[in-house]
């Protein structure tokens, strides 16, 4: 790959494209679906202020030339989202890992326990990238209780409303004794949702595992701590072909698996399933 990796969000798939750059050697071009220029400035300069924390590899271009970069630059997530990149780039992806530009003077999660797993049970918030609704990314909570009787310290990894869904967070926390992010400290964090990524580097750089639906917290962990054990779980229906992704990693001698799911399927098997897949890591 000689063309520039385009790069239009700063979450999940800005930071997959991040990653694709970086694997293949190439610059990362910031070129934001806005066709108003203060709009494209505005959300191209918070675009890379946020992914400059994964890599040093980031350019951003004026909105007169926003064209012709475009035409110049392989906008790789296109091809993902359109269900045409083929599986072998995966093999690439999976060699690289991203390195933070700074660590110093972020927020520390002294209250999380030793040897704790990230916990992703639902969307309640999702920006229907992925072909599929936050509805259709969740999962009854109760398919986890495994988790929950093996006495598992967990913290909560999805993102969330801080006012709208703050009951529903409260309650499920208290189901499975969480721990999360901005409620009993470092209350900036709190919701994920808008916070930087960089805010929660100590804690990804905490965890031993991580179970739940794919999402933005899957992209980081793959490209920045790959080898911390993941289970994610899909739906079919979604964009992302997470059986390739998986064994491109496992073909790197990482523990990644993933399971997906559907309307159709059987929660309590599901629930077997997944339960035997942490227990093989």
């Amino acid at each position: 790959m000689e063309k520039r990796v385009i790069i239009r969000d700063l979450f999940g798939h800005g930071i997959a494209a991040t990653n694709f750059a970086n694997a293949y050697g190439v610059k990362a071009v910031i070129i934001p679906k806005k066709d108003n220029k203060e709009e494209f400035e505005a959300e191209a300069s918070k675009i890379f202020n946020i992914l400059s924390f994964f890599s040093k590899n980031l350019e951003t271009v004026s909105f007169e030339e926003r064209d012709t970069a475009e035409a110049a630059g392989y906008d790789i997530i296109a091809e993902l989202k359109a269900g045409t990149l083929a599986n072998e780039v995966w093999q690439k992806f999976a060699t690289s890992q991203l390195m933070p530009s700074f660590t110093e003077g972020l927020p520390e999660y002294k209250g999380m326990r030793n040897g704790s797993v990230l916990f992703i049970p639902q969307k309640l918030i999702s920006d229907g990238e992925c072909g599929v609704t936050a509805a259709q990314q969740s999962i009854n909570p109760q398919v986890f209780t495994f988790l929950k009787e093996a006495g598992l310290p967990l913290v909560l990894g999805q993102h969330f409303h801080k006012v709208n869904d703050l009951q529903t967070v409260q309650n499920l926390a208290k189901d499975f004794n969480l721990y999360v992010p901005g409620m009993t400290e470092n209350n900036e964090v709190l919701g994920i949702r808008g916070v930087a990524h960089e805010k929660y580097y100590n804690m990804y750089a905490s965890l031993s595992a991580s179970v739940g639906i794919a999402g933005t917290h899957t992209w980081i962990l793959l490209t920045m701590f790959p080898n911390i054990p993941q289970i994610i779980l899909f739906n079919k229906k979604g964009v992302e072909n997470w059986k390739a992704i998986a064994q491109a990693y496992q073909a790197n001698g990482k523990k990644i698996i993933a399971i997906g799911f559907d309307e159709s399927t059987d929660l309590q098997e599901l629930s077997t399933e997944i339960k035997k897949a942490y227990n093989s890591l």
